[in-house]
């Protein structure tokens, strides 16, 4: 390989065994014997690069964006380099390397964990707990994926090339959905912008990160599944029979599960319950109907949580089993996706219930008994109409599969 001797910094590739990606750009400095190979950050495909001038070729569709790129790093390097021979100050290639980081502006991967750290404290005096939680796994994932590939994952790299890599990772390695990677990529948007307002990050090009997630079908509880489920006779078991009125409770009122644990005998007001929401710190007031006052006076005290405590992954344990004792086995069709694998199965639905599904259930059976839109969305604190459109699907299907059963 011949090299543009006349300059103090010189670029090569770093060539790999797939010659149809991009190649690693690399800053090449030699001092009194002493190599500093550095990454730039940068990726080239080798037909696009001019080996003799160390740029890209001037037919590459962003040669001027990437040869400036290279230019103005060469030119740092090279009066950093100037500067310190001129004032006899000691040169060697690891200060240059550390002053080539600080104009890029890199952090160690370490580093960037450590402010996701920070993030997720700062996070803990605003956020509700469940979404502090999710950081956390967040967190966790990048972590992993730099312990199994050992990415540098220094703020100025994180770029399509690391997203597509870490997709991969979540794909092929952690096993997940598409919808759970898409929440993932919500996330880590969220934590770079955070970095970016803090001054540790410069580089913007996380906010074009973008996977496309098909929704997940709405599972809920017919009417009739919710009555029979709210009179079933659980065996005298304390545990199910608290879960099955926590569960009934959210099915009949709309109320997310952080926040009937949280209800106190305080925030009863005659026919309604006025509470703030633990997870968006909105003030809501909901009435109470026959059914929700029913189980509400199972658990009547003057002060305190109107319901004992009981954890949501307990909570959803739990309501597996409880379903399976009510007999809820309707088969329910699931549909998801791994990558551009679709998994499709068929499972008993007492196999799918979560806490989550009682907030759906709501919504379904209140649009099919008629309540506007509106009073719903005020009921359950919803701001976005959109959010109610894929409800309005699948009540229209649970209408002529209804009339299908009377005209049979």
């Amino acid at each position: 390989m011949k090299y543009n001797t006349k300059t103090f910094v010189k670029y090569n590739l770093k060539k790999h065994s797939d010659t149809t990606k991009p190649f690693q750009i690399i800053l090449i400095i030699v001092h009194k014997g002493q190599r500093l190979r550095y990454y730039t950050g940068k990726r080239i495909k080798q037909s696009n690069w001019d080996a003799t001038k160390q740029r890209a070729k001037s037919s590459y569709a962003t040669a001027s964006t990437l040869n400036s790129f290279l230019d103005t790093l060469a030119n740092f390097v090279e009066d950093e380099y100037n500067k310190m021979k001129m004032s006899g100050e000691i040169i060697s290639t690891n200060k240059i390397k550390e002053l080539i980081e600080q104009h890029q502006h890199r952090i160690p991967t370490d580093g960037i964990l450590k402010h996701y750290d920070e993030f997720i404290e700062l996070s803990k005096n605003y956020k509700a707990e469940s979404t502090v939680k999710s950081y956390q796994s967040n967190k966790s994932r990048l972590k992993g994926f730099y312990e199994s590939t050992k990415y540098s994952m220094s703020y100025n790299l994180i770029d399509k090339h690391f997203y597509e890599k870490y997709i991969s990772y979540l794909i092929n390695v952690k096993k997940l959905t598409n919808s759970t990677i898409a929440r993932d990529t919500k996330y880590i948007k969220t934590f770079l912008t955070w970095a970016t307002e803090k001054g540790y990050n410069k580089n913007t090009e996380y906010r074009k990160f973008k996977y496309k997630s098909s929704e997940s079908p709405i599972i809920f509880l017919t009417w009739d599944e919710l009555l029979h489920l709210y009179n079933h006779e659980l065996n005298n078991d304390a545990t199910l029979k608290l879960t099955r009125d926590i569960f009934c409770f959210g099915c009949f009122t709309g109320m997310r599960f952080s926040d009937i644990m949280n209800l106190k005998h305080e925030n009863i007001e005659g026919d309604y319950m006025n509470f703030i929401t633990v997870k968006t710190n909105d003030p809501c007031s909901i009435p109470f109907n026959k059914y929700s006052m029913a189980i509400y006076e199972r658990y009547a005290a003057k002060k305190g949580n109107v319901f004992p405590t009981l954890t949501n992954s307990k909570m959803n344990e739990y309501l597996k089993e409880m379903g399976e004792i009510a007999e809820l086995n309707d088969a329910v069709h699931v549909v998801s996706h791994k990558g551009s694998k679709r998994i499709e199965e068929y499972v008993p639905k007492y196999k799918k219930i979560t806490s989550h599904i009682a907030r759906k259930t709501f919504i379904t059976n209140m649009l099919v008994k008629g309540m506007s839109t509106q009073v719903i969305m005020d009921i359950t604190t919803h701001k976005s109409y959109s959010a109610f459109k894929r409800y309005f699907k699948v009540v229209d299907e649970h209408k002529k599969n209804e009339m299908d059963k009377v005209f049979e």
